[in-house]
């Protein structure tokens, strides 16, 4: 036939892009949509039950006539070669079985379909099959059967077409959620006529199936989302949530992944010179793999060439075998270790400015922060931010998967021809879809996993820490028989999750090994032919290993990226969160000029509801000692909290030397105080470690005196190792006494001059408490101490006693004067000494 005329050129070119067309048009309404808008703000599609029956397998039967198609070209080929049709025929028919299987496939799949996009493809379809018929109708015969069978096949296709649009418009129904308050009726409305009421459908299948093209993925939920390791812990529902709402404000996905822009300078090395050049590195190597990927099969294909075309000569190819070792060794090996070492550092680089940054800012929130939220959670979202390094390793995987498989999708259809092209994007479809199906099932299991050994380790650690309890109440056998259980649990869930894993690999291997038996038939029927060379088809086989390794590692890698996600949500709320008590615009350090400390008509509340302190005012000249007691709830703890700044009054004052704490920096103003709290926390570390702790700069026997002072140094010499002694998690190896002793060193090692008390004999017996006063008064020289205490023994010696009551000081004075007042504080003092 004549292929030379306008008509035949654009019906060339049509062939190729209409295919391409349709498919990218299908993909771009729900991705657009689900990248663009909220999920509040989605309008959602429905189709009647029945209705959407009829119209799932309209999809598969217009792939089914062009199934017909790409065995009718070939056919008619063969038997009449005069009247064959070109190659890009054949390519249309091949290209539009794949697009109509995936829009087949996602129809099938999705639980909600986004219609528009299904009824613009299958619009898209009957457009194109029209045209092409047209430009191709000067060649068609009425007379022939061949061209009478094309027709036929042509006019059930376009039957199917029409019928799908004009039934998928009479029957989708509309209901936009943007418009619908909350309880509100759904709102339903025809886009084509009719009055049938709304019924949703959903389909069949697994429920964490992947929406395929064509639908939108559920945002919220377990199905939708990105599954991380312990799926069940409230804190993953708590972030997922988080993850929702941001999506809700941020309008879709595209602005909810611009929002990750703060990462980037943590991530790519904007001014690390040398992580620019393994930066390079990297991009290089990969650049490089990419050609050796295609360049290796090659040259062994040629270097089999040459070794069939030598046989029985005595001539060795070796500048053909030596071409393919160099290219193996030592350019593929060395690629391969630089780009390791590259991206290693890289990575390293990511890691170390994340896991600093979240670290820093962690440290300069506030209390009200770190006493609302568990350690624990804290610690997580820094552990898992610092997995951000890990992106760039998924965007250096990711793209050069995706380049390997189109590069050896236009390679080998250019190398051979459409069909083996064909066979590859069928292969690679299949196995996605295998992948993804397995994904869903797989996750299931581990949640699964996950959960029953949680589980599993619970019951280990409570028996354990509990084993008093459990030796009490002789329920060892008890207790063994839960962890029994418990084990067994974990067991069956592990094997459950290896075996499925292990099914789904047996599937995509089966998928992969079917399409290289399919490619390596098509390759083998040439070479027989006498149209293609031996070497191709080694060369098939050296080149498959560039499609499956990409195949087999996607799925894992959307995986990774997915929860890498949610590692980035954690991290994002963390530095969103602001400290609420910082440094002033201009706040300078402070300058103490005797420690002279002022509450001027101070009030503060943690919340409306929760007044704590109330118009409370008094002062503390310097050198002098200021007793607050009263009942607990009182507000006394609070009130040397507001010295330190850890939270701002809610009105009125707190000065130092005439400087309002609001006025100086944080920095400046902690170094200016030292404080002994009621439950002093050490370090797994020696004594030493811990006591220098509070002065880096200090000597060993600047510890040691301080340790004399704070009357701790006898104690601490009768340890085996003296100074060198580790103190174990929250100092176990002392003491409630000695821990008090040691905190005290640490503050006078600081040597501050204001010094804050709390409750620092509240946990020790009579003899210690007299060591402790001892320590104490060594304290308190020359210094403007603070001292919280319920036991009033404590502060009879105090300058001034405050009694504090509902957050206000309804009393004050000295001891004496307290008791001959005979009010509030003489009450505590004759039950104290009653008791005593």
């Amino acid at each position: 036939m004549d292929r030379g005329g306008p008509s035949e050129r654009v019906a060339h070119l049509l062939h190729v892009a209409c295919p391409v067309a349709i498919i990218v048009l299908f993909a771009a309404f729900p991705v657009l949509r689900l990248f663009t808008q909220a999920k509040s703000r989605r309008a959602s599609y429905s189709v009647a039950a029945t209705r959407r029956n009829r119209l799932v397998w309209l999809s598969p039967a217009v792939c089914g006539t062009f199934v017909v198609e790409a065995i009718l070209y070939p056919l008619q080929n063969q038997l009449r070669p005069r009247d064959s049709y070109g190659q890009d025929t054949t390519v249309y028919a091949l290209a539009s079985m794949l697009v109509w299987a995936v829009v087949s496939i996602s129809l099938l799949e999705s639980k909600e379909p986004f219609w528009p996009a299904y009824i613009a493809a299958w619009t898209a379809g009957a457009v194109a099959d029209a045209v092409l018929l047209r430009l191709s109708s000067k060649t068609i015969s009425v007379e022939g059967a061949w061209d009478i069978a094309r027709l036929s096949v042509h006019g059930l296709r376009s039957i199917l077409f029409i019928t799908a649009v004009v039934y998928g418009l009479c029957s989708i129904r509309r209901d936009n959620k943007s418009e619908a308050g909350p309880g509100a009726e759904e709102e339903t409305q025809g886009l084509l006529g009719g009055t049938q009421s709304r019924t949703r459908n959903d389909a069949p299948g697994h429920a964490s199936s992947p929406a395929a093209y064509g639908s939108v993925p559920d945002d919220g939920g377990d199905e939708g989302g990105q599954v991380g390791d312990g799926e069940g812990d409230d804190d993953e529902r708590e972030i997922k949530e988080m993850q929702q709402q941001r999506l809700e404000e941020q309008g879709g996905w595209l602005g909810y992944l611009r929002s990750f822009v703060i990462f980037l300078p943590y991530i790519l090395p904007y001014k690390d010179r040398p992580t620019q050049l393994w930066l390079l590195v990297t991009a290089v190597c990969i650049a490089v793999e990419r050609v050796l990927t295609l360049m290796i099969p090659r040259q062994l294909g040629i270097l089999i060439e040459s070794l069939g075309k030598m046989a029985d000569t005595g001539v060795v190819p070796w500048r053909d075998i030596a071409i393919w070792t160099v290219l193996q060794f030592p350019i593929r090996a060395c690629t391969s270790m630089l780009e390791q070492m590259a991206s290693t550092r890289v990575s390293q680089f990511a890691y170390r400015r994340l896991t600093e940054a979240a670290f820093a800012h962690v440290m300069t929130l506030s209390m009200d922060y770190h006493t609302t939220k568990n350690s624990g959670r804290v610690s997580k979202a820094i552990e898992q931010g610092s997995n951000l390094s890990s992106v760039l390793d998924s965007v250096f995987g990711i793209g050069p998967m995706f380049i390997d498989v189109v590069v050896a999708i236009v390679y080998l259809t250019s190398y051979f021809d459409s069909t083996m092209g064909f066979i590859i994007m069928a292969t690679a479809l299949a196995h996605l879809y295998v992948a993804f199906k397995g994904n869903g099932l797989t996750m299931s299991y581990e949640r699964e996993l996950n959960e029953t050994s949680r589980a599993q380790n619970e019951v280990l650690y409570d028996s354990i820490t509990n084993w008093q309890t459990v030796a009490y109440h002789n329920r060892r056998r008890f207790e063994q028989e839960r962890y029994s259980r418990a084990i067994w649990n974990a067991v069956v869930a592990r094997r459950k999750y290896f075996d499925g894993s292990g099914y789904i690999n047996t599937a995509e291997s089966f998928v992969m090994e079917a399409g290289l038996v399919a490619a390596c038939a098509v390759v083998a029927m040439r070479v027989a032919a006498g149209t293609a060379k031996l070497s191709s088809f080694v060369f098939l086989i050296s080149y498959w290993d560039a499609i499956r390794g990409p195949l087999d590692s996607l799925s894992w890698t959307f995986r990774e990226t997915s929860s890498h996600l949610i590692d980035a949500e954690w991290l994002y709320q963390l530095l969103q969160t602001k400290p609420s008590v910082g440094d002033r615009k201009g706040a300078r350090d402070v300058r103490l000029e005797g420690g002279r400390v002022e509450f001027k008509n101070v009030s503060f509340a943690y919340g409306p509801d929760r007044p704590i302190i109330q118009d409370m005012s008094f002062t503390a000249e310097p050198g002098q000692s200021i007793a607050l007691v009263g009942e607990t709830g009182g507000g006394k703890s609070t009130t040397l909290k507001l010295l330190y700044r850890f939270y701002d009054v809610s009105s009125g004052s707190i000065t130092i030397d005439g400087q309002d704490v609001r006025d100086v920096t944080l920095d400046s103003l902690r170094e200016s105080l030292g404080a002994v709290p009621q439950d002093p926390s050490v370090f797994d570390q020696t004594i030493m470690e811990n006591i220098i702790y509070a002065r880096p700069g200090a000597s060993e026997a600047d510890v040691v005196e301080a340790c004399k002072a704070a009357r701790i140094h006898d104690q601490i010499m009768k340890f085996p190792d003296g100074y060198g002694t580790r103190l174990g998690e929250r100092g176990v190896r002392l003491s409630g006494g000695e821990l008090q002793r040691v905190a005290m060193a640490r503050v006078m090692l600081r040597r501050p001059q204001i010094v804050v008390l709390d409750e620092a004999t509240s946990a020790v017996d009579s003899d210690t408490e007299a060591l402790v006063q001892q320590a104490i008064r060594a304290l308190s020289a020359g210094r403007t101490v603070f001292t919280v205490a319920h036991r009033l023994s404590t502060v009879v010696a105090a300058d001034m006693i405050l009694v504090v009551d509902g957050g206000r000081v309804v009393e004050r004075g000295t001891h004496a004067e307290l008791l001959e007042l005979g009010g509030k504080y003489s009450r505590l003092w004759a039950m104290q000494t009653r008791a005593e």
